[in-house]
């Protein structure tokens, strides 16, 4: 006898050998899932984290009365919940959500609670809240100006160099933003590092905004036009000489206990090659002979060229001072005074001219001086071609 067969094991046989109910059954599925979905549609609420919220300043009221918003992180984000079918919130993304802040109510400067504006594409969708409601601002008036940018030395040069000429480029900057910031700024420069400069050298460099107090000014909110800039610097080597002069008298007199000769500087400023330089420490600028000058005279002395030197001089003036208790004395020798020196053997010399000698010493020195004290000789050891002797 055969076994008798249920309800649903046929259904389930029928259904197994009939691809037909196969496609039918997937069908009638479907159906019922869109029917569930679209008409039987459950309300839901879903949260969106970090949505970005729009700032815009350009064109707003602060920017036309002329204020700025002081915001170190301008990346504001809010959390917003949204309720809706399931459908519509499946198809939402946090794109969707346009978050703005309200700029209109911003008139004067000074700190503000700002509100937060929330709206959807899909006018269906509700806002049900969203956290924060209202970013604090600070806004601030705008201030400009137009600053030259110095050149500054980081550290010394070496022993016996001096800057020549510098130079920065750009000349100066713009520099905008927060007026008390702006205001504050005493100076703005290039700070080139000169320890071991020796020739012309340049690079790009950092610009410094400080204040008063030497202290770096908040950059933050300020707007500048350029931040580096491009600083060169030429050098030269230069040493102090002592011009030297030197003091004679060609008569074969000692005359500096009485006669003093003073230069109108003590130090010339040499500027070339250290190479050069570097074994000099005086100049010599000429010769003085005291016998052609009989009263306080000033002579000037030429500085010397030399090649790849120069010198912050071109004269120098030397002044003959004679000594109050200075005279002169006029000596005559007669002629058979005179002593003939190293004259012809077997030949008698014949001498009848005399001979005034003019002598400059101290007055105590001259009053008893006579030609007594003295001798004079003629020379005849150097003949001339011509016979004669000089």
């Amino acid at each position: 006898m055969k076994e008798k067969k249920t309800l649903s094991t046929r259904l389930s046989e029928l259904i197994q050998k009939n691809s037909f109910l196969k496609i039918i059954s997937v069908l009638l599925a479907v159906i019922v899932w869109i029917y569930i979905l679209y008409d039987i549609n459950p309300v839901n609420n879903k949260e969106f984290n970090r949505v970005s919220v729009d700032l815009s300043y350009e064109g707003s009221i602060p920017e036309r009365n002329g204020y700025m918003y002081l915001l170190t992180d301008t990346n504001l984000t809010v959390s917003v919940n949204v309720s809706g079918s399931r459908s519509e919130l499946l198809n939402l993304t946090s794109a969707d959500i346009k978050a703005s802040l309200n700029l209109d109510p911003i008139t004067t400067s000074g700190t503000h609670s700002v509100a937060v504006n929330i709206s959807t594409k899909n006018k269906s969708l509700e806002i049900v809240d969203y956290s924060p409601k209202s970013f604090t601002i600070e806004f601030a008036p705008i201030a400009t100006r137009t600053l030259p940018v110095e050149w500054q030395p980081a550290g010394a040069l070496p022993d016996g160099y001096s800057v020549s000429e510098t130079s920065v480029s750009p000349k100066e900057v713009v520099i905008s933003g927060p007026a008390s910031t702006v205001e504050s700024i005493d100076r703005v420069y290039v700070s080139m590092p000169v320890t071991n400069v020796r020739e012309e050298t340049s690079g790009l460099y950092d610009i410094s905004i400080v204040n008063k107090n030497g202290e770096n000014v908040d950059r933050r909110y300020l707007t500048i036009s350029d931040t580096k800039a491009e600083a060169s610097l030429s050098v030269y080597y230069q040493k102090e000489l002592k011009p030297v002069v030197t003091v004679t008298n060609t008569s074969g007199g000692n005359e500096s206990d009485y006669i003093t000769v003073t230069l109108d500087t003590e130090k010339i400023i040499a500027k070339g090659s250290e190479r050069i330089l570097a074994s000099m420490d005086t100049i010599s600028l000429g010769t003085i002979d005291t016998s052609l000058y009989t009263k306080n005279t000033t002579v000037e002395f030429v500085v010397p060229e030399i090649d790849g030197i120069t010198f912050d001089k071109q004269t120098v003036n030397a002044t003959i001072t004679f000594g109050s208790d200075l005279s002169t004395k006029d000596i005559t020798f007669s002629a058979s005074a005179i002593v003939a020196k190293n004259f012809p053997e077997n030949k008698k010399p014949s001498n009848k001219k005399s001979v005034t000698v003019r002598i400059r010493a101290n007055k105590a020195d001259l009053k008893n001086l006579t030609s007594s004290s003295l001798v004079c000789e003629i020379d005849y050891k150097d003949k001339l071609p011509d016979g004669s002797y000089p």
